[in-house]
């Protein structure tokens, strides 16, 4: 499976869900069976090829304007996103759904972080039906073992195909996105105003 091949599954999949029109009982229980669905029957291998760019996505990610966009939409301050982020690593859960969005929308997100307010999904979540932390960081794992992987062997896999294992918490804040939460909203305007003194 090669990159645009990972595109594929995530595009036909949310594309599948519509932004909330589902049946399961919960927007990240939707996208894992998309995905899964979207991976029936195919061999091992491919699957994990699937996980490997999975987290190459994650990665590109991992930048400062996200956090901030995630620490603004988590809400409170310094000490709730240690809590959210370090402890919980919620950042993977926000990076993942973003790449469940779809390539277009990930690639806009990734550009430019406050664009995130303009999508479609915004209104979604609003109504309750979809999410912007969504569970989803292992679910390339779980489609692997149910098609009769070892997950030991999976995450040693992915790990050898990206040179070392997935970085997790949050990247650096020096330069110019040192954040906290006065500044935020200033740096992300559009959010902001979108999802004010927001606790996703």
């Amino acid at each position: 499976m090669d990159e645009a091949g990972f595109w594929d599954v995530i595009d036909e999949s949310y594309a599948a869900l519509e932004c909330g029109y589902y049946d399961e009982d919960s927007p990240a229980a939707a996208v894992a069976v998309a995905w899964r669905e979207g991976l029936a029957g195919r061999p091992l291998p491919e699957l994990v090829e699937f996980g490997v760019h999975f987290e190459r996505m994650l990665e590109r990610a991992w930048t400062p304007a996200v956090w901030a966009a995630a620490c603004l939409l988590a809400g409170g301050g310094a000490d709730e996103w240690h809590a959210h982020f370090d402890l919980d690593d919620r950042f993977a859960d926000f990076r993942a759904s973003l790449v469940a969005l779809g390539r277009e929308s990930f690639e806009v997100v990734l550009a430019d972080p406050d664009a995130l307010a303009g999508l479609p999904d915004a209104d979604a979540v609003e109504r309750g039906d979809w999410d912007f932390f969504m569970r989803l960081r292992s679910a390339p794992a779980e489609i692997h073992a149910r098609a009769g992987g070892d997950r030991d062997g999976f995450a040693r896999a992915v790990a050898q195909r990206l040179g070392g294992r997935p970085r997790r918490g949050g990247p650096g804040q020096d330069g110019p996105w040192q954040i906290d939460e006065h500044s935020l909203p200033g740096r992300l305007p559009r959010l902001a105003a979108r999802f004010p003194e927001s606790a996703l």
